[in-house]
């Protein structure tokens, strides 16, 4: 689980897109059956046959598996919007045809597929808790929050999904109601280190730093190495004003993961707590070095270089910052005197 960022569930969960969110589908693209060599080739003529339109269905999905497994993405796509446009009640379909918007990050439509399917019957836990991993995506955590409850309605043992609802009431700032999905989620699943990830995230929320500090730990002792943690850890000292702790546990990361921007970011502050500005625009430096494209590390080797008192350098950073593009750079530079 280490990297897939446990504390960074809050975002991680609601950012969930494409293909991934697919994974929960009742319908897997690249799982439909090929297709009977042995069926009729007409078989889809006859619309009004109950079982030749199954045929006909079977048969197009054996297509769209095909093309799928080639990457023939257009095709599939061609091939579906004809199959759904001639049989707009058949939810089998409106899920396949959902399933390759995911695939094709064509997020808005393959809502609108799912909300179809789910209109049609009947109605599953997969399919309610994809609609509402896809309405995350689309920046809905009122309609998410809507799907997840249904979801945790049609199955109550499914573990991710009090987990997923508890992350959209974090991002709706119902803060008791994800209290209460999280206690719904360790009693399905008591060893997930996202639970106490995000009753950190929340306990930060409400300036409750020791609470955060004493469920980021708890979360450690099941994912000691997993990054997200560390830095949530780092905030709490911080927030506690433990800043020196904090320095002592980010500096002891591994040397790829203390290069990471929001590490070295977490980092500087800290540093910057102490009265250790020199030392903070030099962390910062060597990461905008070793990342030449990240034009915001720029800036903020700029910003600290500042606050150490060497502007002369900070708008050499500035200039390198607002040339790669970054807004913020450029309006600092022509904030001078």
């Amino acid at each position: 689980m280490g990297s897939a960022r446990v504390a960074g569930v809050v975002l991680g969960i609601l950012a969930i897109v494409g293909a991934g969110v697919a994974g929960y589908a009742v319908w897997s693209l690249l799982k439909t059956p090929a297709p009977n060599p042995d069926q009729q080739q007409d078989s889809g003529n006859d619309s009004g046959s109950g079982m030749a339109q199954t045929d006909s269905i079977e048969e197009i999905l054996g297509a769209v598996q095909v093309y799928v497994r080639e990457k023939d993405y257009s095709s599939a796509q061609s091939v579906l919007e004809s199959a759904v446009a001639s049989y707009p009640s058949d939810q089998e379909l409106r899920f396949a045809m959902g399933d390759l918007y995911l695939m094709t990050n064509q997020h808005a439509l393959a809502y609108e597929q799912y909300l179809a399917g789910i209109e049609i019957g009947p109605e599953t836990w997969a399919s309610q808790f994809t609609a509402g991993t896809i309405a995350n995506t689309l920046s809905k955590p009122e309609i998410a929050e809507v799907h997840y409850a249904a979801a945790l309605r049609l199955d109550p043992n499914q573990p991710e999904t009090p987990l997923y609802l508890a992350a959209v009431q974090f991002k709706l700032n119902n803060l008791d109601q994800a209290k209460t999905s999280l206690a719904l989620a360790e009693k399905l699943n008591p060893s997930d280190a996202r639970i106490m990830a995000m009753r950190a995230e929340i306990a930060m929320r409400q300036n409750k730093a020791n609470i955060a500090l004493e469920q980021v730990r708890k979360a450690r002792e099941i994912e000691p190495n997993d990054l997200g943690l560390v830095q949530l850890e780092a905030r709490a000292l911080k927030r506690l004003g433990q800043a020196q702790e904090a320095v002592d546990l980010l500096t002891a990361l591994p040397l790829e993961a203390s290069s990471e921007t929001e590490t070295v970011k977490l980092l500087a502050e800290c540093l910057g707590m102490l009265g250790r500005a020199d030392d903070a625009a030099s962390r910062v430096i060597d990461a905008a070095e070793r990342s030449p494209q990240d034009a915001a590390l720029k800036f903020e080797a700029a910003l600290w270089l500042q606050r150490a008192g060497r502007q002369d350098e900070a708008v050499q950073w500035a200039r390198r910052a607002a040339q790669q593009g970054d807004a913020r750079a450029k309006e600092w530079l022509e904030s001078l005197p």
